[in-house]
C-alpha cells in the first residue's frame, strides 16, 4: 500500500501512517515495508507523521529491530571468536573475578546474556535518548511537539541497527545512518529547521560523553593525588 493510499484509508486523519501502524498492512509486510521507507526514504516517511498518537506501536517496532539485530550479532559472534567480550567477560573484568578457562564456553555465555539481556538494554537506551533529545528540543525549537514525539522518532530512526550483519563495519555505519535518520525526524517531528535538529541531536550526544569524560578526569586526579 502506497502512502497516498494509506492516507485515503485513513480518511479525515490525512496523516502519513507507517504500514507498522496500518491494520491493512499484515505482518511481515508491514515491518519490511516500515524499515524500507523510513530507512531509505527518510524524509517522506516522517514527513506528516501522526506524531501526537501513542508510542505504543512505535515501541514494539523498536524491541523488535532491536532484537533482531542483537540476533544478527549473536550469529557474527559465535563465527568470530575475537568479536568484543560480552557482557559476562566484561562484568567479570569489571569485579576482577576471575572466570573458567574454558574460553569457548565463556563467550558463548556472555553472546547469550548480551542477546537476552537486549529488551532491557534497549528500553534504558530508548528512555535516556528520548529525555536527553527531548531536553534540548525544549530548549531549542519553539512550538515543538511533546515527548512522544520524540519517542516516535527514536524508535521509528533504529531501522539501521540491522547493519549489524555487516561484521567490523556494520555497528559504525548504523550509527552514523541512525544519526541521520534521528535528525531528519525531529526535523518533521517537531516542525523545526535542520540546524536545529542537529543542535538538538549534538548537545543530546554530547551531554553523556561529557559526563564520562568528567569520571574520568575526577578518577585519574584522586589517584594522582593518593586519595
Amino acid at each position: 500500500m502506497t502512502t497516498s493510499e494509506r492516507r485515503e484509508h485513513n480518511g479525515a486523519e490525512d496523516v502519513n501512517l507507517p504500514a507498522w501502524e496500518d491494520p491493512a498492512v499484515p505482518f511481515p509486510a508491514n515491518v519490511i515495508e516500515t524499515w524500507r521507507r523510513s530507512v531509505l526514504e527518510p524524509g517522506a516517511f516522517f514527513a506528516d507523521g501522526p506524531f501526537d498518537r501513542a508510542a505504543v506501536r512505535p515501541i514494539l517496532y523498536y524491541l523488535l529491530i532491536s532484537i533482531l539485530s542483537a540476533g544478527l550479532s549473536l550469529t557474527w559472534g559465535a563465527l568470530l571468536p575475537t568479536a568484543q567480550p560480552g557482557f559476562v567477560e566484561t562484568l567479570a573484568e569489571i569485579m576482577n573475578v576471575a572466570l573458567p578457562d574454558a574460553a569457548d564456553a565463556v563467550g558463548s555465555a556472555g553472546r547469550l546474556a548480551d542477546f537476552f539481556l537486549t529488551p532491557f538494554w534497549a528500553v534504558l537506551s530508548l528512555v535516556i535518548t528520548s529525555l536527553l533529545l527531548h531536553l534540548f528540543v525544549l530548549l531549542l525549537v519553539p512550538g515543538r511537539r511533546s515527548l512522544t514525539a520524540t519517542v516516535r522518532t527514536v524508535c521509528y530512526a533504529c531501522g539501521p541497527a540491522v547493519f549489524a550483519i555487516v561484521p567490523f563495519v556494520g555497528g559504525l555505519v548504523a550509527w552514523i545512518w541512525g544519526a541521520v535518520l534521528t535528525v531528519i525526524g525531529l526535523r518533521e517531528a517537531h516542525r523545526t529547521t535542520t540546524g536545529r535538529a542537529v543542535a538538538a541531536w549534538l548537545l543530546a550526544t554530547a551531554l553523556p560523553v561529557a559526563f564520562v569524560l568528567l569520571g574520568v578526569v575526577l578518577v585519574i586526579a584522586r589517584v594522582a593525588s593518593g586519595v
